[in-house]
């Protein structure tokens, strides 16, 4: 199925980007507005308010800050929190540059012309990767983030961000072998009860300078609790104790077979869990070829990991030759996570379709953005919509597609394009959205 352009409008962010490892990066929030976190070449962090129903809305956007670096690095990308309350949560840091993460927060509801002062939490460590949202159970604000390259801890606010605890360590990656985790919060339903939060991740390590090239995951409950993915729980909390998850311990979601490796690329926030990835051969990264990567996805369903049919090749890396690991950077994929039509309120939404994923990738022609539906829950996956077409020959590439949480059909995916040549200073790019208004 073609997009209908006629009734459809694509709406730019000028010089924004975002990282792989930040959550969340857009927000729809009880009051239908669209909040997108991001970061520009010149080493700004901004929140972009958009209105997706109507064309005659204003949008807004504010800079919070900018980053005190030499260099302009999209790993250092906002984390974006819409709290119960209505306030909006920010919070940014250097990419493993120095000991501490920055933030700010509305003093009103939905009003981002009102970031109070910026706040400063300290590590005994560099810090990098910050993924933030609201427990509404427990009352907390859970921040989860990368310190020292190796190892991830966990803090929580119980007064909507005025204070955060004392870092705990709750997993450490001996010798570098996994480092990477995607945390994504998702309400579990279980009627007649009210939807149940959870927090699930993937954990992996990087393509190249792994020694393990394994995609594990878990699952945390809404009182702290490490749950397999098959949703028992194990004796570990992130509030009790002092011991840490053994990685090995985790549930194996696609181990790389000899000789290959294998890119993260998305962790969903629904039901049933997904992850999307590629393998490849360990000398494409270097030399790219279109024959290689393949997008693949991963549904626990039945109690185990099911890899999903190749669903269509890559076709690129996104640079090439470059030694500080952005060689290996892939188009990218996101879930929808949608609440169904534009002004239907996610909490009411009854059904939901977890069933299409959106990719990123060069055809062998143009660059295009595409989306993929599967009929037989994550077994194989049909191309469905085609979002945008970039004629290879202008040399513009399309990255990392971002479904909003509680995305609606109007504007259910953005994406960036421009030219990519590494992720330190080597990109210049806009946010790209397709909008189909109401009017």
């Amino acid at each position: 199925m073609m997009i209908d352009f006629e009734r459809a409008e694509l709406k730019k962010i000028k010089r924004a980007n975002t990282d792989w490892w930040i959550g969340e990066k857009a927000i729809v929030a009880e009051n239908g507005k669209t909040y997108i976190a991001y970061y520009t070449d010149m080493g700004e962090i901004h929140v972009k308010e958009m209105d997706c129903k109507c064309s005659r809305a204003l949008s807004r956007d504010v800079r919070l800050c900018t980053l005190n670096q030499n260099y302009a690095d999209e790993h250092n990308a906002p984390s974006l929190c819409v709290l119960e309350s209505g306030r909006i949560l920010v919070m940014y840091t250097g990419h493993a540059d120095n000991g501490y993460i920055k933030y700010r927060i509305t003093e009103r509801p939905y009003d981002i012309d009102s970031f109070g002062k910026e706040i400063t939490l300290n590590y005994e460590g560099k810090v990098t990767y910050a993924q933030i949202s609201e427990n509404t159970h427990l009352g907390q604000i859970w921040l989860f983030t990368r310190v020292n390259g190796c190892s991830w801890e966990f803090r929580y606010s119980e007064d909507e961000g005025e204070s955060f605890s004392a870092p705990r360590k709750f997993i450490r990656s001996e010798h570098g072998r996994l480092f990477y985790m995607c945390i994504r919060k998702m309400d579990v339903i279980k009627r007649p009860q009210p939807p149940e939060e959870q927090w699930f991740f993937g954990f992996y390590g990087h393509p190249t300078s792994s020694e393990d090239h394994t995609i594990r995951s878990g699952i945390f409950d809404r009182e702290g609790y490490l749950l397999t993915t098959a949703g028992v729980r194990t004796d570990f909390n992130l509030f009790k104790g002092e011991d840490t998850i053994e990685p090995e311990t985790l549930d194996t979601v696609y181990a790389s077979p000899a000789g290959t490796t294998v890119r993260l690329l998305e962790v969903s926030a629904t039901m049933p869990l997904r992850i999307g990835f590629a393998p490849f051969v360990m000398d494409d990264m270097l030399c790219p070829s279109t024959e290689k990567p393949t997008y693949h996805v991963a549904t626990f369903t039945d109690g185990k990991w099911q890899i999903s049919a190749p669903i269509c090749k890559a076709g690129e890396f996104l640079a090439k030759n470059i030694p500080d690991g952005s060689a290996t950077y892939l188009g990218g994929m996101a879930f929808y996570y949608g609440a169904g039509d534009a002004a239907l309120g996610w909490r009411e939404c009854i059904t939901t379709d977890t069933n299409r994923v959106y990719i990123a990738r060069f055809d062998g022609k143009d660059r295009v953005v595409e989306g993929y539906r599967s009929t037989d829950c994550g077994r194989t996956y049909f191309l469905e919509q085609e979002l945008r077409r970039i004629p290879g020959e202008k040399d513009i590439k399309a990255w990392r597609p971002t479904v909003p949480i509680h995305a609606q059909d109007n504007m259910p995916v953005y994406w960036h394009e421009g030219r990519y040549v590494g992720h330190t200073g080597g990109w210049h790019s806009d946010i790209v959205t397709y909008v189909e208004y109401d009017d």
